[in-house]
């Protein structure tokens, strides 16, 4: 009797494995993301908090071109630490950090233009009846999340991606053998 009890859980265990094995990457992405997302927005509303009076009083520039210079300022920052942890935690990539970090400003370039558009416009929108700080802070959130998937593909298919070295085989499950 014993051993019929631990079977349920055993399959329980194999079908979560298997789960994991299929789906474990998006999970980490997933995990991972949350911390890069609340680490980036963290830095822009730290650099906003502290500069973004100081440089509307110095430069008299609109509050709008204020938080889109602080966001693209975080964003280098932020950049950097985000291809790290995608790296090693979310990929398990192999090959060169210095090449990968590269390769996700060039994902993160036109995911920042868009970001950017984002904030511009929700600050637009928003600033009538939330005031400039509040909006920039709700536009750069908003702008965050939008953002997420478009990344999540590029860096799966452009920024990890390592190409085999020679006499790499291809894992088996890679390959579709096509209609038979």
């Amino acid at each position: 009797m014993p051993d019929d009890v631990s079977k349920p859980s055993s399959t329980m265990a194999d079908k979560a494995r298997g789960l994991y094995d299929v789906h474990g990457e998006k999970l980490r992405y997933l995990l991972v993301g949350v911390w890069n997302t609340a680490f980036s927005y963290g830095l822009f509303l730290v650099g906003y908090r502290l500069l973004a009076s100081p440089l509307e009083a110095a430069t008299r520039l609109d509050p709008k071109i204020v938080a889109v210079i602080i966001q693209c300022a975080s964003w280098v920052f932020a950049v950097v630490q985000s291809t790290v942890t995608m790296k090693y935690i979310a990929f398990r990539s192999k090959g060169s950090l210095g090449k990968q970090i590269a390769r996700a400003y060039v994902i993160y370039l036109p995911a920042q233009g868009l970001s950017m558009v984002i904030l511009w416009v929700a600050m637009l929108v928003l600033t009538p009846g939330l005031g400039s700080r509040l909006a920039a802070m709700v536009g750069q959130l908003f702008a965050v999340f939008v953002t997420t998937i478009f990344s999540y593909f590029g860096h799966k298919y452009f920024t990890f991606h390592v190409p085999l070295e020679v006499g790499e085989v291809v894992r088996e499950e890679l390959i579709d053998p096509g209609p038979n």
